[in-house]
């Protein structure tokens, strides 16, 4: 299909005379562009969509694609580069304080000029991506090459495409040399060769065509150029890329190119946590030297400093770069947050248990008492690593994880904290402080630059505005990280006025450097960081936008212009986290609407402010959103005049509630209600105007019969529930989630529940259920559906509600594991081809079909998992023997399960390929698991772990991992092919437990070469090497 719509594509671009037709749909799709990545790289929302949000980037982007569409280029070399002031060529001018091109284009006009190179420049200017096309031909004297070298410099990713001819241009071959250069010299550049209509043997060892042009060169030339450019050739020809081998894959290969820039560029704008900080590779020694990691016994580090100085992001760097010396590992975050809300200790300890024994902890913790001893017997006889993330005085670590002496031998904890004298406290731990400190000029200038410009400096006409703008945050991360994106793209004049209000604000008022971020924000996008601030934090986006659409917001807009200012990220599961400064800050702005009568502010977020305003009958028409807690005035119900001054309640959050007598409408506007523990006894309230609910996390059955409009119920915690609910027959329920707690009642065994009016769900949560059976029809009746979790479900007829499942259309999401799934092997017989993401004990029937697919866990799956066998490339109707090249599957994880080979076929063990397109790769716990497929043709992989696979005895393909960075194989004494290590030159670190030593012929490149394989970190060090 991919190559099908490329071709489409192709045809299309070339099509000159109606290409002005094409630029609306194009426009459209480059909207739609950075959603489609958003599925990809499972993240709901990237900075770099706010590209196609601002005017100015989709402005000066047209600029180029209006030059590309008049003249054939997108930018003469003869011209200067965009920022240029010696051009005459307004229509390419960027004048915007930013890299003028992200990707550079070198080519051989006569070969590709109007073919392949221009469809893929027309698919990278959809994507709204500045790009810099070159093209040979149009050079007219040596006076263009600075310009060349600077946009070549600007660009963050060259993509040089090598046809037959391309040797036999000098300026080719330059500009070539200038990126292996680059490539070597300045982190984050990034070359993806396209080889066009030639073989890579050829550009690599330059014979074929290639020879003819450099017997030329070798005249012309000095020998030291001439060199030069085979050694450019030679590199850039070995590295990953694509090879067109006709006309008819111009458009799929040009398509899926730049998808993968689209991606690269996505990453470079959302800086991971560990590199939005300059300099802190000093700060992340001393730790680790603090950390005292060779000597026994367990050992304690406290950061302290000022909110936003850096510390967690330090705390995370010694995180990523110790953590694989442990056993076990866990990141508690936000720790001060937690423990203000209800049960934050045994929050916490679930989160410690679950990531230090690699399970999704489920079972009720009835005390902090109780977790401190599951902590004690089950954690602590690991070595483990634990960082405990912004404490303050209520945390109070012996209560909470025990004494830290009876942590296994080598175990290490990171605490970090603006209180020293807290830290002080765990000196009977041996606690060692370390202070993190505001960051000097230089390194607060390139932090500044990383987000104010995406380069390590500014321009020079920026220059001394930089210097100023930096200067008035102190040396604070967070100001300049905010400060910075606020300005990203920005015009000089509006720099000139952020920087007279920063040298107004406070010199250490973090919050009022922070403000200026929030005053330039549109009301709308204020209102829901605001929303983020007060109630949302960790809530999953989905949810909360139902909220903010029916207030009439349009909160995917919203939520890119606060990703792409850092006001706001986006978790691994798709929830929101904000950093406390920037929480605080948001809080702080309520508070201000009035500071002397919380009743009065829009927000009371407060628990006991939000109690005393019901109690006082307190309360105006400003107050949207309130959360109360539990008192025991409330027992005898809350009353209608609790409510009567809150006309414009929207959100309301209880601790303990129920609701008695006449409430005559009064609540007209509330769209959220959230009570942790709903009390009714038989009393049901009169005149309660549901009509406009949207969420519920209740089990009150009253409020679920009147709310006409419920797009979202959650009773994942009613653990009063004595029957499931009657669902609204409007159909309007959206998502369902009845996990987790409530499968330990007995008496939900014996519910039923009734799927008849759910025909617009989109989530259906049923992980750890246990019902007595589903009525109302099957699940393939519900079209919408979108993501569907069975874990662990224990429900009578669940197998018979589910034969249909491959019918749905729209399920992206797909968790069956358990053990009720795993008798005989049996599974669905067809799997929806939409799916994404699927954690199964299912056999997987239709792997081959599943070519959308991009994560597959597959646990204690008895019958095993069918790998397609490769056939004949030409055998067109054949998708199963063309999987391993077609499919999109990212992560493959088989954990008590082994690969088997289709019936029916015999092939050999060449012809059994996992997809290409794997990055990640984990095999563990498969002690029936004898083979494994070769993984020679698995250049993308990234991470492999292989371990408690006792029956496998060798690896093959390993030297086809060129990118690969992690390799892990325990718990092995008898693996005995495991060649071609010295191929890896990725491999960062290699981790071999309890493993005999590895003999030399098994890291030699190969049998001629006497290059021996060292990784870059060797965690586990080899003794020895025999035969050495």
């Amino acid at each position: 299909m991919n190559f099908i719509r490329g071709t489409v594509m192709a045809i299309v671009l070339l099509l000159q005379p109606i290409v002005l037709l094409f630029k609306l749909l194009f426009g459209r799709r480059a909207q739609d562009a950075p959603q489609q990545l958003q599925a990809i790289n499972h993240s709901a929302i990237v900075p770099a969509t706010v590209v196609a949000d601002s005017e100015d980037g989709i402005k000066n982007s047209n600029n180029i694609s209006q030059q590309s569409d008049a003249t054939g280029s997108a930018s003469s070399p003869s011209a200067p580069p965009a920022g240029s002031n010696s051009g005459d060529d307004d229509s390419i001018s960027l004048p915007l304080p930013f890299a003028e091109y992200e990707v550079f284009l070198s080519f051989r006009g006569p070969d590709t000029r109007h073919q392949f190179t221009d469809i893929l420049y027309r698919f990278l200017v959809r994507l709204k991506i500045r790009t810099f096309r070159d093209d040979d031909e149009l050079r007219t004297g040596e006076g263009i090459w600075p310009n060349l070298v600077k946009a070549i410099g600007q660009s963050k990713i060259h993509v040089p495409v090598m046809s037959e001819t391309y040797a036999h241009s000098k300026w080719c071959l330059m500009e070539l040399s200038e990126m292996a250069k680059r490539r070597k010299q300045e982190k984050g550049h990034i070359i993806l060769p396209i080889f066009y209509m030639t073989n890579p043997r050829d550009v690599r060892h330059q014979t074929g065509p290639y020879q003819s042009a450099f017997q030329q060169h070798d005249k012309d030339f000095d020998s030291g150029t001439v060199q030069e450019w085979r050694a450019a050739l030679n590199e850039i020809g070995a590295l990953k890329g694509w090879h067109v081998k006709s006309k008819d894959e111009q458009g799929a290969v040009s398509e899926c190119v730049s998808d993968v820039v689209w991606s690269h560029l996505s990453k470079n704008d959302n800086f991971s946590d560990t590199d939005e900080l300059v300099g802190i590779d000093d700060s992340v020694e001393a730790v680790v030297e603090k950390l005292s990691l060779d000597v026994g016994g367990a050992a304690m580090v406290g950061l302290h400093g000022l909110g936003g100085i850096g510390k967690t992001t330090i705390a995370r760097a010694v995180y990523n770069k110790i953590s694989a010396r442990f056993d076990r590992r866990s990141f508690l975050e936000n720790i001060r947050e937690t423990q203000q809300q209800k049960d934050g200790g045994i929050s916490l300890q679930k989160k410690l248990i679950s990531n230090s024994m690699r399970i999704d902890y489920v079972a009720p913790i009835n005390s902090v008492e109780e977790g401190r001893r599951i902590i004690q017997d089950r954690v602590s006889q690991f070595k483990v690593l634990i960082i405990l993330d912004d404490v303050d005085e209520s945390f109070k670590f012996e209560e909470i994880l025990g004494n830290s002496g009876n942590f296994a031998c080598g175990s290490r904890f990171i605490i970090t904290s603006r209180n020293m004298k807290l830290l002080s406290t765990f000196n009977e731990s041996r606690c060692k402080l370390y202070e993190v400190r505001e960051m000097g000029p230089q390194l607060s200038l390139q932090l500044f630059c990383k987000y104010a410009f995406k380069t390590d400096s500014p321009p020079q006409d920026f220059t001394t505005l930089s210097e100023k703008i930096v200067t008035t945050a102190a040396g604070l991360p967070l100001t300049l990280k905010v400060v910075g994106s606020l300005l990203f793209r920005e015009e000089k004049s509006i720099w000139e006025d952020k920087l007279s209000m920063l040298e107004k604000a406070p010199q250490k008022e973090v919050k009022e450097r922070l403000k200026i971020s929030y005053d330039a924000l549109e009301y709308e996008t204020k209102q829901i960081f605001l929303d983020v601030a007060c109630f949302f934090i960790g809530m999953e986006m989905k949810i909360a936008s139902y909220y903010w659409r029916d207030c009439k917001f349009h909160p995917v807009n919203s939520i890119n212009i606060l990703l792409q200012r850092s006001m706001l990220k986006i978790g691994d599961d798709n929830e929101f986290q904000m950093h406390d400064q920037m929480r605080d800050m948001g809080r702080a702005i309520v508070c201000e609407e009035n500071i002397e009568e919380p009743w009065m502010r829009s927000r009371v977020w407060d628990d006991k402010e939000g109690t005393e305003l019901l109690l006082n009958k307190k309360g105006s028409k400003q107050v949207k959103a309130v959360r109360a807690d539990y008192h025991r005035s409330f027992l005898g119900g809350m009353k209608p005049g609790q409510f009567q001054n809150l006309p414009e309640l929207r959100y309301f959050e209880a601790e303990f509630a129920e609701f008695s007598g006449d409430f005559n409408n009064l609540v007209p506007n509330l769209k959220w209600l959230r009570l942790h523990f709903h009390y009714n006894d038989g009393q049901e309230p009169t005149n309660f105007d549901m009509s406009n609910l949207l969420l519920i996390l209740t089990c009150a059955y009253y409020i679920l019969q009147m709310a006409k409009k419920l797009k979202v119920l959650d009773l994942s915690h009613c653990t009063s529930l004595i029957k499931l609910p009657d669902f609204p027959k409007s159909g309007s329920l959206e998502m369902l989630n009845l996990s987790a707690e409530i499968r330990s009642f007995a008496s939900f065994t014996s519910m039923e529940l009734d799927i008849g009016n759910l025909w617009n769900l989109k989530v259906l949560n049923l992980k750890e259920c246990a019902l007595k059976r589903v009525t109302g029809g099957t699940i393939g009746m519900l079209k919408c559906l979108e993501e569907l979790d069975l874990t662990n479900l224990q429900c009578n007829n669940w197998k018979q509600r589910v034969v249909d499942i491959g019918e749905l259309p729209s399920l992206k999401v797909l968790k069956t594991i358990g053990d009720e799934v795993e008798s005989e092997g049996e599974g669905i017989e067809k799997l929806p081809p939409s799916l994404k993401v699927l954690h199964t004990s299912f056999r997987v029937a239709n792997l081959s079909e599943l070519l959308e697919l991009e994560e597959l866990v597959v646990e204690n799956c008895d019958f095993g998992l069918e790998i397609p066998p490769v056939g004949d490339d030409t055998n067109a109707n054949s998708t199963a023997h063309m999987w391993w090249k077609v499919s999109k599957l990212k992560s493959l994880t088989l954990h008590k399960t082994k690969f088997i080979v289709v019936a029916g076929t015999a092939p050999s063990f060449d012809q059994l390929r996992l997809p290409s397109s794997l990055t990640t790769l984990n095999i563990s716990n498969c002690p029936y698991l004898e083979w494994i497929p070769t993984l020679e043709n698995l250049n993308n992989l990234t991470e492999l772990t292989i371990t408690k696979c006792s029956k496998v005895l060798e690896v093959r393909g390993i030297q086809g991992l060129t990118s690969l960075q992690s390799l892990v194989i325990d718990d092995r004494d008898d693996l005995i092919h495991l060649c071609g290590l010295a191929d890896l030159m990725r491999l960062k670190t290699f981790e071999i437990k309890e493993s005999a030593p590895l003999s030399r012929e098994a890291l030699l490149l190969n049998d001629d070469s006497d290059d021996v394989f060292t990784p870059k970190i060797i965690l586990y060090h080899i003794d020895e090497l025999q035969g050495n």
